[in-house]
């Protein structure tokens, strides 16, 4: 079997027997959509540059020994820290304004995330580690893949406009890669339990031992954990439904017809995790907004047999049972 065989092969298997031929006639659609994503995306980046650049310029010399500065930052600790940060906060407000208006160029883009990893790092350099940022960092990188264009029109060659589409499209699978990552450790670790015996994430009581453990740890009163503490067993569903749909994320990058209800379970588990854990990822629900339920591959239409089809597990139990009932009708 020659390697492109075998890449179809594989890409078939991923995308379940239900795929859908590529739609070609669609692509100029799917670039305008694109386009716009990733415009909104460096507006909304400049919004976080502005916030942040007030957080430097307010940086004072004595305040040095409350960081502990990552190494993109270690340049910091060569000069006063108030210095440092009014660099820092000037960054902010030249290459948030470029990133509005010229983030088509490479260099630009380029900047973006040069200074994004700074802030990034900074968030992390007080002693504790923020995850708040990571998805968006990594997309600033994901982004230096696309092409450098002086305009993006529907009159571009198709070359080009594939090429955008495909540089693009690395972004959400990088982010469902990353949850079924996140799937996998849970996954396995839920299984271990389950085999020495143990309280783990299978177990009918995991997630209101996970929150009353949180809480007493936290000192902190999340919305709705009472509600799962005072009866366990309503945590199980959930529980076993945030594996399902973190394990199998990677596969929603092949199953156009699972991106945006995907995309809408996603933001819901962020929703989840502050209303039951007290924990709160801004960034993540906006990222999953716009990548999955924004999708420019999404289908146009949404047709639930398509998307039960495409369901891991339950599209091949679904077809199965269609298989079972045809042949009781022969």
């Amino acid at each position: 079997m020659t390697l492109s065989r075998l890449n179809r092969y594989i890409r078939h298997r991923l995308a379940g027997r239900e795929h859908r031929p590529p739609a070609w006639a669609e692509h100029d659609q799917m670039f305008l959509k694109a386009i716009s994503i990733v415009q909104f995306f460096y507006i909304y980046t400049s919004v976080q540059f502005y916030r942040q650049a007030s957080i430097f310029s307010n940086l004072q010399a004595n305040e040095a020994d409350r960081f502990s500065f990552l190494w993109p930052l270690a340049w910091m600790d060569r000069m006063p820290l108030d210095l440092a940060g009014d660099i820092l906060a000037s960054l902010c407000v030249i290459v948030g304004l470029a990133s509005i208006f010229l983030w088509r160029f490479f260099l630009v883009r380029l900047a973006v995330a040069a200074l994004f990893l700074q802030i990034a790092a900074f968030s992390n350099s007080a002693g504790g580690i923020n995850h708040g940022y990571h998805e968006w960092l990594w997309i600033t990188f994901v982004f230096l893949l696309l092409p450098n264009a002086s305009r993006l029109s529907v009159n571009l060659p198709r070359a080009t406009k594939i090429r955008f589409l495909y540089a693009f499209g690395v972004a959400p699978t990088l982010i469902l890669f990353f949850y079924t990552l996140s799937g996998i450790y849970k996954v396995l670790d839920a299984t271990l339990m389950l085999i020495i015996g143990e309280l783990g994430g299978f177990h009918p009581w995991a997630m209101a031992y996970t929150l009353a453990k949180r809480s007493l740890e936290t000192g902190t009163d999340p919305l709705w954990a009472g509600l799962i503490i005072d009866i366990p067993i309503l945590g199980w569903p959930l529980y076993l439904a945030l594996y399902y749909i973190e394990f199998f994320s990677i596969l929603v990058a092949f199953r156009p017809e699972l991106v945006r209800v995907w995309g809408l379970l996603l933001i819901a588990f962020h929703f989840g995790t502050y209303a039951f854990l007290d924990i709160t990822f801004p960034q993540h629900v906006l990222i999953n907004g716009i990548l999955f339920v924004m999708s420019p591959f999404a289908p146009s239409k949404f047709h639930w047999r398509r998307f039960v089809l495409a369901l891991p597990i339950f599209g091949w139990l679904a077809r199965s049972l269609q298989a079972t009932v045809r042949l009781r009708k022969h």
